[in-house]
């Protein structure tokens, strides 16, 4: 009886999984095989939204040992993660290709929309926050500036799917650290979501 299921973390490049086992919509071979789960997801006439990601520093290092993030300040936790490089622009069109990638195979699935994962530590909200995303170009230092990756995603998502397919965004109210990403910020972030043609943020 629930009107919306939005699934766990489903990767967009695997080589940058969050943890193993971690579903990925890179490829359209993969289709035939999520119909299925697409099917399952809305037969009792709900929609089911794919929830988009890429793990970014949060890769695990059995995954990549140098993973791809804003900058390269590492995650130490449980010496699980390696130092991650920084992106260069080539790396950032490409994980924009990913995204959007993502969200035409979900579509082509049977999914009923995607949400855009901002939040949590991972890549998107690694860009938005100043403790993990130290860039002095046009992805860097403001939080406009922070912020162009995800939007300039969900543009490139909504050019894809088209304006009746839902888009939502998964964004923090902060990062509840110290230096990071304040609830201020974060509103201004939602401010921009907001000119854009999206569904929900949560």
């Amino acid at each position: 009886n629930a009107g919306l299921l939005i699934t766990g973390n489903v990767m967009i490049n695997n080589k940058h999984l969050e943890s193993a086992g971690n579903v990925c919509f890179n490829d359209e071979a993969a289709i035939p095989k999520l119909k299925k789960w697409a099917d399952a997801g809305k037969k009792n006439g709900n929609h089911i939204w794919v929830q988009i990601s890429h793990a970014g520093r949060q890769t695990n290092k059995f995954s990549a040992a140098r993973p791809l993030a804003p900058s390269e300040v590492q995650l130490k936790k449980f010496g699980l993660f390696g130092k991650p490089k920084a992106m260069t622009e080539n790396d950032i069109q490409k994980v924009i290709v990913g995204f959007t990638k993502a969200a035409k195979i979900a579509k082509a699935a049977g999914f009923t929309g995607v949400q855009v994962h901002s939040a949590h530590g991972y890549l998107l909200s690694q860009f938005l926050s100043p403790i993990t995303n130290i860039r002095t170009d046009q992805w860097g230092g403001s939080i406009e500036n922070r912020s162009r990756l995800l939007l300039t995603i969900l543009k490139e998502i909504r050019k894809e799917v088209g304006a009746d397919f839902p888009i939502s965004v998964k964004l923090n109210s902060s990062d509840f650290q110290r230096g990071g990403l304040s609830e201020e910020e974060s509103i201004e972030v939602i401010k921009m979501l907001d000119k854009e043609k999206i569904d929900v943020s949560k």
